[in-house]
């Protein structure tokens, strides 16, 4: 069995204090059983859970939906709502029944009644409730305490975690700066390296150039010279040999009684 006991404010009488206590086992929807006190009287109503599924019916909503927003307005509302928050739930008294009514789209919507008995020893239910909210909180209080415990661990936990981390940050901007620098360091060595090997390599290629520019500077010397002789052999005019022989070849009479050696005769000059 589950009870809680809060104030509530009940709109026809919002100047008398009154506390509502419920009672109930596994959810609102198998039953509850409500007391309500303002100090001087009591009243006893009990809901059953036929009339939880009679007044979800005739609210239009699943009965789950109906469970959950008893539950809201009977008990979570009251445990949730700040300080000076105003609830959209609300109490209406009558002489022999407590009527639970929600403000939806500034509707007011009623979520259901319980019919109340006076309960006729109204000083010993007070003093039961009273005992009740006190234990309640004792609970709190206890409750509270472990959580503040709980919380300045945190807290300790949270500051050392903080002093832990500045350590790492420190740690990780020294060996960031060692990385770099150390980087740098082999960077240079291989641009070193690198332009070493580039100075070896021209120098290799320039040692390899050398016969092979005078190889090229010979093999143009001996082409220049056979262009020069081929050009002087190309342009000389060949020299023919006649003689009566090769005239006689070609169908050319020859006189016999000339000779090679004998001078022709030159033409005199006319006087």
């Amino acid at each position: 069995m589950r009870s809680v006991v809060h104030q509530i404010v009940i709109t026809s009488d919002p100047d008398i204090s009154y506390f509502l206590r419920v009672d109930w086992s596994g959810d609102l929807g198998a039953g509850f059983t409500v007391v309500l006190t303002n100090g001087c009287a009591a009243w006893i109503g009990e809901v059953s859970e036929e009339e939880v599924t009679k007044s979800a019916n005739d609210s239009g909503i699943s009965r789950e939906k109906y469970v959950e927003e008893l539950h809201q307005a009977l008990i979570r509302d009251k445990m949730e709502k700040g300080p000076g928050e105003k609830s959209k739930y609300s109490f209406q008294l009558s002489p022999d029944q407590l009527t639970f009514q929600k403000m939806s789209d500034n509707v007011l919507v009623n979520l259901g009644f319980v019919e109340l008995q006076p309960v006729p020893d109204a000083l010993e239910l007070n003093q039961e409730m009273i005992s009740q909210s006190l234990k309640h909180n004792s609970d709190l209080k206890a409750t509270n305490s472990q959580l503040l415990e709980e919380n300045c661990k945190l807290q300790h936990e949270h500051s050392q975690i903080l002093k832990e981390l500045t350590i790492h940050v420190e740690n990780k901007k020294v060996l960031e700066k060692q990385t770099y620098s150390r980087f740098v360091r082999i960077l240079n060595d291989k641009k070193s390296k690198i332009r070493e090997l580039q100075e070896a390599v021209h120098a290799l290629q320039q040692t390899s150039d050398q016969p092979k520019a005078k190889l090229r500077r010979q093999r143009d010397l001996s082409v220049d010279d056979n262009s020069s002789s081929m050009d002087a052999s190309h342009f000389q005019d060949p020299t023919i040999l006649i003689t009566g022989r090769n005239l006689e070849c070609h169908g050319i009479p020859v006189d016999q009684s000339f000779s090679s050696s004998e001078a022709i005769p030159q033409p005199e000059p006319q006087s």
